[in-house]
């Protein structure tokens, strides 16, 4: 009973979106889900490793985007903050800023992501410019609760998002309400360690149009995550996670984490779906057996990262496939 009070918002948090969760069976339409740039929020450290490092504990705030369990923050810093940009063909200006406090034996962050991108031309149904500039664009805002043990940590987030389109006639911002829940699992020697998380399942609370339809799925995905610290490489960091959307091809993706000294990281990821992990074998023997595209949005990253004490900085390129560019992401953070 005194757990149950001490922690009453963030138990009830884990069984209502456990109980939301239970539609994610029920149908498979593939493309027909909405708010799915959900997902695309991450910090700089974690978009170097294709976001495979959400098993291990982090003091960075942008962890809890990866799994709401992973936050950590030491006895003898009780606020962290965290910032991360990012530029690219996929969006003009993206970022996020998150607050994290220890609140007793929890954790309680609060987080707001944007992304603005940028001016797009109108068209009517034939094809023809209309002469109207859209300037769409979507928020997240979100509150995480963590809760750690000895070898065990449960994390919950609740989300508030906001699409916007267009701003025309009957247009308005689409709205929803979101939520993932997180645990890891550690060894005792801390060298090892598994994760599953559940990410952004909820409802469409208001549609993109008035009086329009809000029977849509947002962008569900299950994850599970591991790391492993080599015995004989004490400096690296291995990780691996798989991710299976409702709306989407399950994918894995794998990074590396080494540190130089004691303070800088060098970092790299890769990411593929299982369609195209079946289609690079198929080339191997036959390159006409392998269709001109891909289903991930990125073909692999690196970084570089500096984490003093009390503040951080971090940097990840990642190489877009099909003529899309590249991706820049930029992190600060501080510890106090």
């Amino acid at each position: 009973m005194f757990f149950l009070k001490k922690n009453f918002i963030f138990v009830l948090t884990v069984l209502f979106t456990i109980t939301a969760s239970q539609a994610y069976f029920k149908k498979n339409d593939t493309g027909e889900e909405a708010f799915a740039f959900l997902g695309s929020f991450y910090s700089a450290r974690s978009a170097a490793m294709e976001n495979a490092n959400a098993a291990k504990p982090s003091s960075n705030p942008g962890s809890v985007l990866q799994n709401p369990a992973a936050i950590v923050l030491d006895s003898n810093q009780k606020n962290a903050v965290s910032f991360s940009w990012q530029t690219s063909e996929l969006a003009e200006n993206q970022g996020y800023i998150a607050y994290a406090r220890r609140v007793g034996a929890m954790v309680a962050e609060l987080s707001y992501g944007w992304i603005r991108y940028g001016d797009v031309d109108g068209y009517d149904d034939l094809g023809n410019e209309t002469g109207k500039t859209y300037s769409p664009q979507s928020s997240v805002t979100a509150l995480s609760l963590s809760l750690p043990f000895p070898h065990f940590q449960f994390g919950s987030t609740i989300k508030f998002a906001t699409d916007l389109l267009a701003n025309d006639g009957t247009d308005q911002t689409a709205m929803a309400l979101a939520f993932d829940w997180g645990v890891l699992w550690q060894s005792s020697s801390r060298k090892y360690g598994l994760g599953f998380a559940a990410r952004n399942f909820g409802k469409m609370i208001r549609a993109y149009v008035d009086k329009g339809d809000t029977d849509y799925g947002l962008e569900e995905v299950f994850a599970l995550s591991g790391f492993y610290i080599p015995g004989a490489l004490p400096r690296l960091s291995l990780y691996s996670e798989l991710t299976f959307p409702r709306y989407a091809e399950p994918a894995v993706a794998l990074g590396a984490e080494y540190v130089i000294g004691s303070n800088l990281f060098v970092r790299a990821g890769f990411s593929r779906t299982w369609l195209d992990l079946s289609r690079d074998f198929k080339e191997l023997f036959s390159s006409a057996d392998r269709p001109n595209e891909t289903n991930n949005a990125r073909l692999f990253s690196l970084g570089l990262g500096y984490a003093g004490s009390s503040f951080s900085v971090d940097y990840a390129f990642s190489y877009l496939p099909q003529n899309l560019g590249m991706e820049h992401r930029v992190g600060l953070g501080l510890r106090f």
